[in-house]
């Protein structure tokens, strides 16, 4: 039988929580009830309910026990992904460059690395009818010998990559979306205006295990190609 691991117990009472078996303000069963009914260990208990109250599907009273959140109604969920989420028939996913750089501040905030490190940076350009809708550059912290990191040096194939080396439950993504004037190495590829504005979506994706980056990303898409549709949750 396969080992309960406490990402399974976070996700089986999320699942219960979505469908509406457990409601808000309902009270979980105790501590000792769940470890028995999970088979687990009450450490491997709390390490679940702790990252489910961090992501505000349940609360903790001291000395009462744990309850589901109401419903929050201005917390919103919406699909994105670099490129299902562009609007219109991709013609094309061309590879502009991979290479190994230096990190500047931003890169060395964003993936949490020291200033002598390096990073494999991977740009591409997505085509719709021809025209360059979508240039992206997305950032990985270089470890010789990692099966991840050689493929993408070996292939520049990094659409899937990361949830192949890792299970998606065990991936947490962090988004930021504006409008900007994009940067004149942007510019040309995507042949815009100077004074052409575009959306930027930044990713980071970090490892829900020990809360550390794994890579960053930043997608500039034209206005026309990109359209942002949300629902909320629980």
């Amino acid at each position: 039988m396969r080992k309960i691991l406490y990402l399974d117990i976070v996700n089986d009472i999320k699942g219960k929580i979505e469908k509406g078996d457990l409601k808000p303000g309902d009270i979980l069963p105790s501590e000792h009830e769940l470890s028995d009914f999970y088979d687990v260990s009450r450490t491997t208990l709390r390490k679940s309910l702790a990252l489910l109250v961090n992501e505000n599907y349940i609360y903790t009273i001291p000395g009462k026990g744990n309850f589901v959140c109401e419903p929050t109604s201005n917390h919103y969920q919406f699909y994105f992904d670099e490129i299902d989420s562009l609007q219109g028939e991709i013609d094309e996913v061309k590879l502009v460059k991979v290479g190994v750089i230096s990190p500047g501040r931003r890169l060395m905030r964003e993936l949490k690395i020291g200033a002598f490190e390096k990073v494999i940076k991977v740009q591409k350009t997505v085509y719709i009818d021809e025209d360059s809708a979508q240039y992206m550059a997305i950032y990985l912290p270089y470890q010789k010998g990692n099966p991840i990191v050689e493929d993408v040096i070996n292939f520049a194939n990094f659409h899937g990559i990361m949830e192949k080396g890792k299970m998606q439950f065990q991936l947490k993504k962090h988004l930021h979306i504006e409008m900007i004037l994009p940067p004149l190495e942007v510019r040309r590829y995507l042949n815009t205006q100077p004074e052409e504005h575009v959306f930027m979506v930044s990713q980071r994706i970090v490892s829900v295990e020990d809360n550390m980056p794994i890579s960053f990303s930043e997608f500039y898409i034209k206005k026309e190609y990109f359209a942002i549709s949300a629902e909320t949750v629980i």
